[in-house]
């Protein structure tokens, strides 16, 4: 059985892994999959998330914590394990990093819907938090496409300094701004994405200022949580989620389902993108919310599995 750290998946190829959430989305459309509803376990403000999904070959069962104030004890928000094992004789074949997986893959959805909602020509983008899920966003965001000016805010500014340090060792030719305020973020940027446990939307909005804009949340998976004003839901042309799953989990959407703001008949699967030829969403204000789901998981587990094993990486252990 192999054991596949965090540094280690990290340094796994950003194509490898985007192309992975393609293909857990392809699998969607065709219902070739397994995955029960995942498990949340609610200790006060901590959350803890079981994950299990099948495919034909593999299955992957991620164990997941998040623990909001975890930074006070100099931890992540976000911890986990993932186990991955064979579908034909049920061996465990991996124990991998689980919050890495998450970071990746959650990165990829975002870099993918970046991809697939906006033009390349978008040259402005902001990303709403600067933890570990703040990072794999821009990173994905910036391999998908070439953003001249990223603007970064977090609660603890400082964060958001050291995130800003991070990337330009990885992208030297972009110029970050670390903002002071949401709303300075969101006015100067033309995609917007939110990686945080916010339980109220990060800033103020009208429908003037929101139009033409992309709005992506990422962190908000559960009921009580919002990062995104009900008027950008009310302005948006286009909404989409990873899975209609969201629309029961995340505030940004059940929040604003219930004062009415949308319909549930306006809001769309994401997957049915890939089955579109060359349609723009150019002029158009667009939201798209990922609560993530656990075929993610298991094709992006996949990939690096089987990437690990033609490359001799990892660490063996006798289980």
């Amino acid at each position: 059985m192999l054991f596949l750290n965090k540094d280690l998946i990290g340094k796994i190829d950003q194509n490898i892994i985007q192309t992975a959430v393609e293909k857990a989305y392809r699998l969607v459309l065709n219902k070739n999959y397994n995955m029960p509803d995942r498990v949340h376990v609610a200790d006060h403000q901590n959350t803890l998330l079981l994950m299990p999904c099948f495919s034909e070959k593999f299955f992957a069962t991620k164990l997941v914590s998040v623990f909001p104030e975890a930074r006070q004890h100099g931890q992540p928000a976000v911890n986990g394990v993932m186990v991955f094992s064979d579908n034909v004789s049920g061996q465990p074949l991996a124990i991998m990093d689980g919050a890495a997986i998450t970071a990746q893959r959650t990165g990829a959805v975002g870099g993918l819907g970046v991809k697939l909602l906006t033009e390349e020509s978008i040259q402005t983008a902001g990303v709403l938090g600067a933890g570990v899920q703040g990072l794999s966003q821009a990173r994905y965001l910036l391999f998908n496409r070439k953003i001249k000016t990223l603007y970064i805010c977090d609660l603890h500014k400082e964060s958001a300094i050291q995130m800003s340090r991070t990337l330009k060792k990885e992208y030297p030719n972009v110029e970050y701004v670390v903002a002071d305020h949401p709303n300075h973020l969101v006015e100067n940027s033309r995609v917007i994405i939110a990686a945080t446990t916010s339980h109220k939307p990060l800033f103020e909005i009208t429908a003037n200022g929101a139009a033409k804009k992309i709005f992506i949340s990422i962190g908000s998976f559960r009921p009580d949580m919002q990062e995104f004003p009900n008027t950008v839901i009310a302005t948006a042309d286009d909404i989409f989620v990873d899975t209609l799953f969201a629309a029961k989990e995340s505030g940004d959407l059940v929040l604003p389902l219930k004062d009415q703001v949308v319909k549930m008949d306006k809001i769309k699967e994401f997957a049915g993108l890939l089955l579109e030829n060359n349609t723009t969403y150019e002029n158009r204000t667009i939201f798209f919310k990922s609560v993530g789901m656990a075929l993610f998981d298991l094709t992006v587990a996949a990939a690096i599995y089987e990437h690990a094993v033609k490359n001799t990486m990892g660490q063996v252990l006798d289980f």
